[in-house]
């Protein structure tokens, strides 16, 4: 998978975080990266291959599924400048969402589109790819969506 560096760098950030881990984990992490400059070095180069939109996403899934929670809503960043939102997760540990096959991700993501279009960016066009990922990896369309759409990039 083309995001394994992302979960790599995350998961030797995630390790830096205090526990108990809060429910602003994700801006802690992103935190943590921007404050050790190996790490933000190897964050930058992660942007300049996969974009900051990819990155940024697939590192709040990584953080959340890493501590085993879900998305609960999304808020701005008071930590970390790398993110511009990232979402608060939930309290407790949550079950981990079925992952799916990419035909059942693709029809998940075109009902989803179809009966919130008129809410949705035209930008939003731009990562079908990443919002299948996401979907495959378990997460909701609405979650898939809003994740996608936090990163302003």
């Amino acid at each position: 998978m083309r995001t394994t560096a992302v979960e790599r760098l995350v998961e030797l950030a995630l390790a830096s975080v205090p526990k108990p881990h809060t429910e602003d984990v994700i801006d802690d992490v992103f935190s943590a990266i921007e404050r050790n400059p190996d790490w933000l070095k190897e964050y930058q180069g992660l942007c300049g291959d996969l974009g900051r939109t990819v990155v940024n996403t697939w590192g709040g899934f990584w953080v959340a599924s890493s501590v085993g929670r879900s998305s609960v809503k999304q808020v701005s960043s008071e930590k970390s400048k790398l993110i511009d939102s990232y979402s608060k997760l939930s309290p407790t540990k949550t079950k981990a969402g079925k992952k799916v096959k990419e035909p059942e991700a693709l029809q998940a993501m075109a009902a989803y589109y179809q009966q919130h279009k008129t809410e949705l960016p035209a930008r939003v066009r731009n990562y079908r790819e990443l919002i299948v990922e996401l979907l495959m990896q378990g997460l909701g369309p609405e979650e898939a969506f809003s994740a996608v759409l936090a990163n302003r990039s």
